[in-house]
């Protein structure tokens, strides 16, 4: 079974390739996924894989101008023992209404097993507004 780093490291691998089929293999198919908030649409808890995969991560994927999207790994810290691991990303991208966004998300997850069980993702909800114009 891989360590909490090891688990975080291959999400993150997983997530910036756009591997699904890899994610899969790391990520509970009853994941908790809460964007922190309540000021904006996509603040929320998605459930499961059809929450992660579906409503989140393909709704992004068609705001998003096709090949805009860069993700920055900016640190990757991992408690063994809490079995919680955090990435910190700069993100960017170009929206189909024109606009950029650029945030810094930090992303806490909960690692059981090998596998990622719950993230609760903080961001910038006024710069994701601005931008998607919500």
């Amino acid at each position: 079974m891989m360590s909490v780093r090891e688990t975080v490291e291959a999400f993150w691998k997983g997530h910036s390739a756009g591997d699904r089929a890899a994610l899969k293999q790391i990520v509970s198919e009853d994941l908790i996924w809460t964007v922190v908030g309540g000021t904006s649409p996509i603040a929320k808890t998605y459930r499961g894989w059809d929450g992660f995969f579906g409503e989140l991560l393909d709704g992004l994927a068609q705001a998003f101008w096709p090949g805009t999207l860069d993700m920055q790994l900016k640190g990757l810290y991992a408690d063994e023992e809490k079995g919680v691991g955090i990435l910190q990303l700069e993100e960017s991208a170009t929206l189909r209404n024109g606009n950029t966004v650029k945030l810094e998300i930090v992303d806490v997850m909960t690692v059981r097993g090998g596998k990622v069980v719950e993230v609760r993702e903080v961001m910038d909800l006024a710069a994701v507004n601005k931008a998607f114009g919500f």
